[in-house]
């Protein structure tokens, strides 16, 4: 009977041991996504369609700042006419919150730049969520939507 009641009591243990190991795992998700995000922005100034595309599930939604809705095919397609030109991006405030498989990142963007002839220069407010593939366990930006920010009067 002892015998029992210590099998028992392993096999709650190992049960209960994956969700804690799993929670040391965080940390690594969330400065993986950083740097992930990182990277996209880096490819999005350089209008580097090829590691967009990569990390774009094929689902993927932009909502722009007006609030046009772009699909992944209509967004590299813009992006590659290279209308819009950047002279600088920079991110500050990102925030990472990992859900298991699904993640929320939020940051500002300092941008400077024009799109043709329109100065679109200003801080955007951008919200990013990710999808962790089960096949191989790579993150995917699957929607993300920015908002412009009003400057203070």
């Amino acid at each position: 009977m002892k015998r029992v009641g210590t099998v028992l009591l392993m096999g709650t243990l190992a049960l209960a041991l994956p969700p804690a190991r799993g929670a040391d795992k965080k940390p690594d998700s969330v400065s993986d996504l950083k740097a992930l995000d990182a990277k996209l922005t880096d490819a999005f100034k350089v209008r580097d369609v090829k590691t967009l595309a990569k990390y774009t599930a094929d689902d993927y939604l932009e909502i722009d700042p007006r609030g046009g809705v772009h699909t992944k095919k209509q967004y590299l397609a813009h992006l590659s006419k290279g209308t819009a030109k950047f002279e600088s991006l920079k991110e500050t405030d990102v925030k990472v919150r990992v859900f298991g498989t699904t993640a929320v990142v939020t940051g500002l963007l300092h941008l400077k730049g024009k799109v043709g002839d329109k100065d679109i220069s200003g801080d955007y407010r951008w919200t990013r969520v990710y999808h962790k593939k089960k096949s191989d366990g790579e993150w995917l930006c699957v929607t993300e939507q920015h908002t412009y920010v009003v400057p203070k009067e």
